[in-house]
């Protein structure tokens, strides 16, 4: 079927030049952005934009031949349908087949859905508008997601999508409205795009100049998910439970979700009182900021590295994990203490490990039957902590002894004038401070705030008391807010904005102010995030209670001999007295001392007997850890023991050979057993009586004691870089101009191939026709209003001393005499094409030839030319 009796040939092509291409490359600008937050895609824009072009493509070509939608997308569906099912016998492990079908599903919808689209386009009068409508839904929603601070990021998110809504509506009803499909259509509708294209870059220019500062104002205010209260410190896990991000998205300290997390037990008092005295408790540092994406980082290669950041969960229970080290780095040891904390988890992932400042030791150990339903795991933890540091600083209650304690604090601290002798590379590192007008604006605020301050502690001060000062209205000058734009420390732009104009923000707002104006002073300091705590109980002294509202981001400052200290600058909310959603509850009972633990393997049961023998690896005896170089079997009386599993209590008979666990004992005969020193782990055995008394087997379930395979490593969001985006624009509009550049070589290549693949009998004279006409024309000899013959005798044969109208003959005797060709005129035309391009090739200049068929309007103009209308023979 010749296309040209379906749809005009120049009107599919203008179609998909100007209509499809557009629409492949915004659909490419939202795959790339849904890719950073969906990892099953695999960051693979590029790649699915792809898929989607070719379902518009190839069904704006289907369509133009009017074939019906119904049957022709059934087929499709169809057609995916039995691939899809059929993957699975082509991949032989599960893992494989379920990544292969993932991508082919990906793959399908991403085919069909440009398919429906491409249909729109050659089909649907004014179906087009429905596409931009459904582009700009999905825009809007990825700006609701995705990190937009910036009036830049914000036109950069939203104006791409904008401009094709409007430039799709324009040109397909150019495309639609105009009816001579003559050359001057493409003059016509490359005049009129060029037009948009100014009226459109004015206008916008326009907006952007005189809304500016609105712009600016509504999207620190209402930027990408913060309105939303979305708490993205925490990240739920698959198992439901909660950790804190190990990214920069830091979400709201006082987002309005009141789950409780844990609880705790901080054994930490005033001296010589039974008043509590509250700790942060960290998880990890924020250190190094990135200049070109303006965010923190964490940083593997910090020196001296304090963070002690064990996995409990993959610790056996009652085993201890000890690093000493990050005692050392700490770089403090005046007026420093052991503080003892007990963490019992509810909803914080049992991977969580949560400690004040600076944790050294962590032990798993069990709960209390009474509270197995409420907490999941539990761990003890020791921190090697200051006895300057508190949560007080903070609260400024009216307590007088607590008033005392913070002043006590300030005198001492004042001890320290400056920080001469501290290590150069440690200065270096935690006083960074990137050049730029940006961030000069901050340090010449911090230097006007503190400008009466002599020692590092009273310029903590000065900030923290400019935080808390007020306007002459007597109304503070800086309010807490949950929703002052996207949930994380805020780059330098949106702290400019926060500090010099709305004054709005929530506790990674005051962080981040805090450490900038504190590193332009020369002070070395870092983020910390964790948990804020605050004692509410007066009952349980020392108990406190951990809510997902309480996630928590702050600053801690290094002073000489005293290490690392916690302040939190950020000031209370009037609108909230943060009030917990319920009284704390009755904390867990903590159980009595395990004597022994031993981790190993169950080697046989009697449940008459009720004994049971396990071979034991390594075991901890009188909190000693013990490692065997081989298994020994221990023998078990477990009367009274409680056997667990996945938290529920089993009989023993379900206790199989082989199953993996720990048995604990808290038994008295244990206590009076002593390990002389020098004893190893077998010598330590050989003391235990015949049968060990247990109290307490923990079987783990069949899958965890497998071998685990290999983790993914889990990838970070990327950071949004201009430069990036520039150069992936770049890429894609080189890639676009090559296609076309190329395209009048492909449609010539084309051409040869129809023609060297038909019969001599059938269409190789049409093809042979197609190919010469159309190379003929790429070179510049047109053919005008000429007839084909006119065009052969007249103008062909003369300028280039070719044989074309003998062809002529021959092509149109077959053409419109229908008459069969000769054997000899089958062999004339088998050996025609390709003499002609060479002998035409000789004659034509080189340059001619090159620029030719690199213009892709010249390649659509030969579509347009009028039909072969004269039936010569």
């Amino acid at each position: 079927m010749n296309i040209q009796r379906a749809t005009p040939v120049n009107e599919l092509l203008a179609r998909l030049i100007f209509l499809i291409l557009p629409t492949a490359a915004i659909s490419y600008f939202l795959l790339d952005n849904i890719n950073q937050y969906y990892s099953i895609l695999q960051n693979r824009a590029l790649q699915q934009a792809g898929y989607f072009a070719a379902g518009m493509a190839i069904a704006a070509i289907v369509y133009a031949f009017r074939f019906r939608f119904v049957p022709t997308f059934a087929l499709v569906l169809f057609g995916m349908y039995i691939t899809y099912k059929g993957l699975d016998k082509y991949e032989s492990g599960e893992f494989d087949a379920f990544f292969v079908s993932t991508a082919f599903l990906i793959f399908s919808v991403l085919f069909t859905t440009g398919w429906l689209i491409g249909w729109i386009f050659s089909r649907l009068r004014y179906g087009y508008i429905i596409i931009p409508a459904a582009i700009l839904t999905a825009c809007i929603a990825i700006i609701a997601k995705s990190k937009v601070d910036t009036v830049e990021a914000f036109l950069l998110s939203f104006t791409p999508a904008l401009l094709y809504a409007v430039y799709i509506i324009f040109t397909a009803e150019q495309i639609y409205n105009y009816k001579d499909k003559s050359k001057k259509f493409w003059w016509f509708l490359t005049a009129r795009l060029i037009i948009f294209g100014i009226i459109a870059a004015l206008l916008i220019s326009a907006v952007i100049y005189n809304m500016r500062k609105d712009i600016k104002a509504a999207v620190a205010e209402y930027g990408a998910g913060g309105k939303f209260g979305k708490n993205d410190m925490l990240h739920q896990r698959p198992d439901s439970t909660f950790d804190l991000n190990d990214y920069t998205r830091l979400g709201s300290s006082l987002s309005r979700n009141k789950m409780l997390l844990f609880c705790a037990h901080i054994d930490n008092f005033f001296p010589n009182t039974e008043i509590p005295n509250p700790l942060y408790l960290t998880a990890f540092y924020f250190t190094k900021f990135d200049t070109l994406t303006e965010t923190f980082e964490r940083d593997s290669t910090i020196p001296f590295n304090d963070l002690f950041e064990p996995d409990p969960s993959r610790i056996p229970l009652f085993s201890t994990k000890v690093d000493s080290s990050v005692i050392r780095n700490s770089l403090g040891s005046k007026l420093r203490q052991t503080v003892e904390i007990e963490v019992y988890s509810k909803m914080l992932s049992p991977s969580t490990y949560l400690a004040p400042n600076v944790g050294y030791f962590v032990q798993p150990i069990t709960i209390e039957k009474d509270f197995r339903e409420e907490f999941k795991s539990a761990f003890r933890a020791k921190s090697y902590v200051s006895a300057l540091n508190s949560a007080y600083f903070v609260y400024n209650v009216q307590n007088p002894q607590i008033k005392a304690f913070q002043e006590m604090r300030f005198k001492v601290l004042r001890e320290v004038p400056d920080y001469n002798g501290v290590d150069a590379g440690f200065m270096k590192y935690y006083t960074y401070m990137p050049s730029g007008d940006k961030f000069k604006i901050i340090g010449d605020l911090a230097r006007r705030i503190t400008d009466t301050a002599h020692t590092p502690v009273d310029k903590i001060l000065a900030i923290r008391n400019y935080f808390l000062s007020k306007d002459e209205n007597g109304e503070r000058l800086y309010k807490y807010t949950d929703n002052p734009g996207i949930p994380d420390i805020p780059n330098a732009s949106r702290l400019i904005y926060f500090l010099n104009e709305n004054h709005k923000g929530y506790c990674a707002y005051y962080a981040g102010a805090t450490l900038f104006m504190l590193r332009s002073l020369g002070i070395p300091s870092r983020i910390a995030v964790g948990f804020l705590t605050e004692d509410r109980s007066d009952k349980n002294k020392g108990w406190y209670w951990y809510y997902a509202n309480q996630a928590h981001a702050w600053v801690q400052v290094y002073f000489p001999g005293y290490g690392w200290l916690d302040f939190d600058t950020t000031v209370g909310n009037d609108n909230e007295s943060r009030p917990t959603p319920q009284p704390d509850g009755t904390p867990p009972m903590q159980p009595p001392k395990a004597w022994l633990a031993a981790e190993g393997l169950v080697e046989n049961v009697d449940t008459l007997k009720k004994t049971m023998v396990m071979s034991i690896r390594q075991f901890v005896f009188h909190d000693k850890e013990y490692k065997l170089a081989a298994p020994v079997s221990v023998s078990m009386d477990m009367k009274i023991a409680t056997v667990f599993k996945d938290s529920i209590a089993i009989p023993l008979q379900k206790v199989q050979k082989g199953d993996e666990g720990t048995a604990v004992s808290y038994a008295d005969a244990m206590k009076k057993i002593e390990a002389v020193p020098g004893d190893n782990g077998l010598a330590v055995v050989k003391k235990f009586p015949a049968l060990v008394p247990m109290d307490e087997v923990y079987l783990k379930r069949k899958d965890v004691a497998a071998p685990k395979e290999k983790q993914q490593v889990a990838t970070q969001p990327v950071p949004f870089s201009y430069r990036k985006l520039a150069l992936t624009i770049a890429i894609t509009i080189g890639a676009l101009i090559l296609l076309l550049l190329l395209l009048p070589e492909m449609i010539l290549r084309y051409f040869i191939i129809r023609y060297n693949n038909a019969r001599p009998d059938g269409d190789k004279p049409y093809w042979a026709y197609k190919a010469a006409t159309y190379y003929l024309h790429m070179t510049g000899i047109f053919r005008g209003t000429n007839t084909p013959m006119q065009y052969a005798r007249n103008t062909v044969d003369p300028k280039l001393g070719t044989s074309f109208t003998g062809f002529m003959n021959v092509y149109l005797k077959k053409k419109y005499a229908k008459q069969t060709l000769t054997s000899q005129e089958q062999q004339y035309v088998n050996g025609f094409l390709k003499p002609f391009l060479q002998m035409a090739g000789k004659k034509i200049k080189f340059s001619t030839l090159f620029f030719g068929f690199l213009n892709p309007i010249r390649s659509a103009g030969f579509f347009v030319m009028p039909e072969e209308d004269e039936k010569e023979v």
